[in-house]
């Protein structure tokens, strides 16, 4: 610390390391540039160049303990089923595993936070699934990712991938590319970095809109609210994931990946660092709030009168907010290092029907050093809300290059 102000160095690493489970709807799919991201037309999206999971399948048949690791959004963590923990496409999975697998421990991590996408993934990735070192990692972000720019999302897609397998044992990935009742998935961007480090990918969107459009299944039956899948939805996904999986147990193993190349888009999203603003030094103005929510961090730091400020020092390129938003809701704006913070750091309204996590995250660019972000309560609201309460969940840090670590 030095003097009123917190300094926040992070420690990176030479492994590259890490860069909003919700049932509600995904707040922000529905976006007018989802026809940008359009599929390609193929079914299950791999080649004979991609790498294959069978070295996750020659544990298995050793009987070795194994985790498989689901991290996503809200499709992910089973919103709009009727059990999340039994009818996910998740939980039904998991359970064909098992069910193949007996003399195998299998865990399953739930990496899932509704209403978010890839680039709050780059910074929770190390936490939420690293950690758990797992064998099996699929990445569900396709849908969430639709109303993002495409350079944020394809530099987003490749931090995740970088961090996962920059690990000594890097687990097998698999990219998932879901689908909603517009046919919206950010495939294409996905699909563009996963072809370039031969990660194999499920093409979802494609092969149910191939039902479909064959009569075979209604999308009234399938989708709850155009998004979340229900029941029978999430059963034909577990059904065309284990189907992808079966054939992979066929395979001869892809060697480990011992060193990747240099990155299609960027590197700077390979490390990450979620701070609870509760932990922070703060000025008079601010109070603490506990909560349940398990996306957020288990004390928040609330404020609701104009002009109250909260300065933090910071050394990174990325940098940015997970906040409650809600019924009582205000507004606040953002500055780095004096400056208006660009888009979309700028000005948040943190007013929503409901309670649910949100972010939002520069991703990069900030330039190397020490630099100071100030959150300012503006004492406005959206006229939907019935208060100006602002609650920071983190502080969020990351955006270090490789020569830096």
């Amino acid at each position: 610390m030095r003097g009123t102000n917190l300094l926040i160095r992070a420690n990176f690493t030479i492994v590259l390391l890490c860069l909003v489970v919700f049932s509600l709807p995904e707040c922000h799919v529905q976006s007018s540039v989802a026809a940008s991201c359009q599929s390609p037309s193929t079914a299950i999206v791999q080649t004979a160049a991609r790498r294959n999971i069978a070295r996750f399948f020659t544990k298995l048949r050793a009987g070795k303990p194994v985790t498989v690791a689901y991290f996503g959004g809200s499709i992910t963590a089973g919103s709009g089923a009727s059990d999340p923990a039994k009818t996910s496409y998740r939980a039904l999975v998991t359970e064909w595993l098992r069910g193949r697998y007996p003399q195998s421990q299998i865990t399953e991590v739930n990496a899932a936070v509704g209403g978010t996408g890839s680039l709050y993934g780059t910074m929770r990735a190390r936490r939420d699934v690293i950690a758990h070192k797992p064998d099996l990692v699929f990445i569900e972000f396709a849908v969430n990712d639709a109303g993002e720019k495409e350079d944020v999302v394809k530099r987003a897609v490749e931090g995740i991938i970088r961090q996962l397998l920059t690990v000594p044992q890097p687990a097998e990935v698999v990219l998932v590319y879901t689908s909603t009742a517009t046919r919206n998935a950010c495939v294409e961007w996905h699909e563009a970095v996963a072809n370039y480090y031969r990660i194999p990918a499920i093409n979802l969107q494609d092969q149910i809109w191939s039902l479909i459009d064959a009569g075979k299944i209604a999308p009234t039956a399938f989708w709850k609210d155009g998004v979340h899948p229900l029941d029978e939805g999430y059963s034909v996904y577990a059904k065309l994931i284990t189907e992808f999986l079966a054939a992979q147990e066929q395979q001869t193993p892809s060697p480990l990946i011992r060193t990747l190349q240099p990155p299609l888009i960027s590197d700077e999203l390979t490390y990450g660092e979620l701070i609870p603003y509760a932990q922070l030094k703060r000025d008079p103005g601010w109070r603490t709030e506990a909560v349940s929510d398990r996306t957020l961090p288990s004390t928040l730091l609330v404020g609701d009168k104009a002009g109250v400020q909260l300065e933090t020092v910071f050394e990174g390129t990325v940098v940015g907010l997970a906040y409650r938003m809600g019924p009582d809701g205000g507004t606040m704006d953002c500055l780095i290092d004096g400056k208006p913070a660009p888009a979309p750091l700028d000005h948040i309204d943190t007013y929503f029907g409901i309670h649910h996590i949100a972010t939002r995250i520069i991703a990069g660019g900030l330039g190397p050093g020490e630099h100071r972000l100030t959150i300012r309560i503006s004492g406005e609201k959206n006229p939907k809300s019935s208060g100006t309460q602002v609650r920071l969940g983190y502080l969020l840090v990351g955006g270090q290059r490789p020569e830096r670590l």
